[in-house]
């Protein structure tokens, strides 16, 4: 079933798609119709040419109900209508003429109703196929000295191109966007949406699988703290919007000086942590140096806001859980603030192995 949504929030866009791929099926069909509806009258069947007008009318009432945003009683609308029209137009030509694959064709789009739970979705669907296996059986037999019978196989096989565009085209299209929207989903699940860098909770999994590619290849792994200096002075004075906008910068500097191989996590508030894969302890020190010496020049708020990090490092080794080594990264950023801040300070490497 459709998740409950606050009162004022908007269609997803899946639905919003689905709403505009659906008007322009119904007005298809509803030209469609009309177009059967003279093909009929000018045949003189005019019991499928009434048939037509109350299709022209069911089509109309469906579309407006899509303008209404009220797609899944216009699909409902829709599937009774086709049902009907394909029971009728077998009834009186018989089978040659393929207007019972209109059934596929709403059997495939009736699995789009969100409205339904899938077993009743699925079972109506069902309940389609069964009507057009059922037709064979009931009109294989009937004959009707249709004026235009001598293109009967013609007329078969457009009717089953005119069926299978719409499924192909509304599908495609909601294939298009549900992967779309599956990867925005994915990007919202590991990235703070603040920042863009990698989450705290995603982060833990993505440094796992880095711990394991270090121990099976013997690289180094290093740990990096950092920390905005001030950074509630930042916010007292100039508001909780400019605390964002140095955020976000600090990030993009943070991720100037990343490698595609390292993880770059906003830990938590104004506090970021970097794992180096394949790097050393004196490397990471000048990278982080680089990185320190570059937000110290830089100038926020249009040059009326000077800022500065702080940072400790430690070297991770196999033998050392990593959450020891965060602690040791932590103790070396504490020694970073202690000491006047806007410096880099190492855990010792033989505090890390005594560890």
């Amino acid at each position: 079933m459709a998740t409950r949504q606050h009162y004022f929030s908007q269609p997803d866009t899946v639905e919003q798609v689905k709403n505009r791929l659906f008007k322009q099926l119904a007005y298809y069909c509803l030209g469609l119709h009309c177009l059967l509806l003279v093909l009929f009258w000018y045949c003189d069947i005019a019991i499928l040419a009434v048939v037509n007008v109350g299709s022209v009318i069911a089509w109309s009432m469906g579309i407006k109900l899509l303008y209404q945003n009220k797609s899944h009683l216009a699909l409902r609308l829709f599937c009774i209508e086709v049902t009907l029209h394909s029971i009728f137009v077998c009834a009186v030509l018989g089978m040659s003429y393929g207007f019972q694959y209109y059934l596929w064709t709403i059997a495939s789009l009736i699995l789009l109703d969100y409205q339904l739970k899938l077993k009743i979705a699925s079972g109506l669907a069902l309940l389609l196929i069964l009507t057009f296996a059922a037709l064979f059986e009931l009109f294989n037999s009937v004959q009707h000295s249709f004026i235009l019978s001598h293109l009967a196989p013609y007329i078969h096989f457009i009717n089953v191109l005119i069926c299978a565009l719409p499924s192909i085209y509304t599908i495609g299209h909601i294939r298009e966007v549900t992967f779309s929207n599956r990867y925005q989903l994915a990007q919202l699940a590991a990235k703070d949406p603040l920042t863009s860098l990698f989450n705290r909770r995603y982060a833990k999994e993505l440094i796992k699988n880095a711990q394991e590619n270090c121990v099976n290849t013997s690289q180094q792994l290093t740990i990096v703290m950092a920390d905005i200096d001030h950074f509630k002075g930042i916010n007292d004075k100039y508001g909780h919007d400019m605390g964002d906008d140095v955020l976000i910068e600090v990030a993009l500097k943070i991720k100037h000086h990343t490698l595609h191989s390292d993880i770059a996590v906003r830990w938590g508030g104004e506090e970021f942590l970097l794992v180096f894969v394949n790097c050393d302890l004196q490397t990471a020190q000048a990278r982080v140096e680089s990185l320190r010496r570059e937000i110290e020049t830089h100038t926020f708020n249009g040059d009326t806001l000077q800022v500065t990090m702080s940072f400790g490092i430690a070297q991770w080794h196999p033998a050392l859980p990593f959450r020891m080594a965060i602690k040791l990264a932590d103790d070396a950023l504490y020694i970073s603030k202690t000491q006047g801040r806007n410096r880099t300070t190492s855990a010792p490497l033989k505090k890390v192995h005594n560890t």
